[in-house]
């Protein structure tokens, strides 16, 4: 019985550690939180570089956003050039369009971002600044996002915050993370 506890343990010790080393090797959008209330922040935004997809009509039935994003930063570019995967990945959707970003590393960004050799894949800066955020965990789906925007709703109008633009989903974690232990956020740009 004691192995079986130190097996367990030491088996627990060995995924967190694992867990912890993948996360902490993506490179991940650059801010400073200016205040925090629990699971909320207000953060300060640098600019970034995204490459981004989005996906209307028939196509919403699958999920081609991810694949034509991975197949960008995995050479499917005019330089062939290979970019490590960063954090997280944005998403914005309504019900026309859902729309899928991952952040291009700084140093890739400064040299200039190569070409997409699909016309489906674009890359375009966003504008660094002032952000509200709220965070979760599990597994993100639907209903979860919508509740986690309801809730940054409600903390933006108790605080009487100004919004600017629509709201992004943040997924901060690969899919064989552990759901208690995944980073999920909805976040939204604030009037200056």
């Amino acid at each position: 019985m004691t192995r079986l506890i130190l097996f367990s343990i030491a088996t627990l010790a060995l995924c967190t550690t694992v867990y912890m080393a993948t996360r902490a090797s993506f490179e991940s959008a650059d801010y400073q939180v200016i205040s925090k209330d629990g699971d909320f922040e207000i953060r300060e935004y640098k600019p970034m570089m995204l490459v981004s997809t989005t996906m209307k009509g028939a196509e919403l039935r699958n999920n081609s956003a991810f694949q034509r994003l991975f197949g960008y930063i995995s050479g499917s570019n005019k330089d062939g050039q290979k970019i490590s995967m960063t954090s997280p990945v944005f998403s914005s959707n309504d019900s026309e369009a859902y729309t899928m970003s991952f952040l291009i590393p700084k140093d890739v960004a400064e040299k200039g971002a190569p070409v997409p050799t699909d016309d489906k894949v674009t890359i375009e800066p966003m504008e660094g600044g002032p952000f509200a955020a709220y965070r979760y965990s599990g597994y993100s789906n639907p209903e979860k996002i919508k509740e986690a925007k309801q809730k940054l709703t409600d903390w933006i109008k108790a605080k009487e915050l100004v919004t600017k633009g629509e709201m992004l989903s943040a997924g901060y974690d690969p899919p064989y993370t552990p759901g208690n232990l995944r980073r999920n956020e909805v976040l939204i740009r604030l009037s200056k």
